[in-house]
């Protein structure tokens, strides 16, 4: 590969990390917004009164939480949704939405910090989505 093949290549992975982060910013009405926001405090407040005297309560909170995470995502509030699928794994260790949402945050917050070659931020992020790799195991030798 040439000199100057090699820093177009270059050029293009740098185009391509600013186009894949114009992709993760929201394009939301004010109304939109408004209803995500809404949809948000409903489920927060459910969140927390929900009971946790049945078996099937870790079930709906993580549910609820899983829900909470995509809303919050919806408005590009990573670090928020992040929480929220987190805690609804707590709940109940599954594959699902709030697995596959913390695997496409995790990865984007690494290549953030890798963009702005913080290692230590890519070296947290990597550590994440190395404990969630294990939690797949787990979750797959109990099947």
């Amino acid at each position: 590969m040439s000199f100057w093949s090699k820093i177009f290549k270059a050029n293009d992975l740098v185009h391509n990390t600013k186009t894949e982060k114009q992709k993760n910013e929201v394009n939301l009405s004010e109304e939109e917004r408004q209803k995500i926001e809404a949809k948000i405090k409903q489920l927060s407040s459910q969140i927390s009164t929900a009971k946790t005297a049945s078996p099937d309560s870790n079930k709906q909170n993580a549910d609820l939480l899983t829900e909470l995470g995509q809303n919050y995502q919806k408005l590009n509030n990573i670090d928020s949704a992040i929480k929220a699928y987190e805690d609804s794994l707590k709940c109940n260790e599954d594959f699902g939405p709030a697995f596959d949402g913390l695997l496409s945050l995790y990865d984007e917050k690494r290549k953030v910090a890798a963009y702005k070659k913080d290692n230590e931020e890519i070296q947290k992020w990597l550590n994440k989505s190395d404990e969630l790799t294990a939690l797949s195991k787990k979750i797959m030798r109990s099947r």
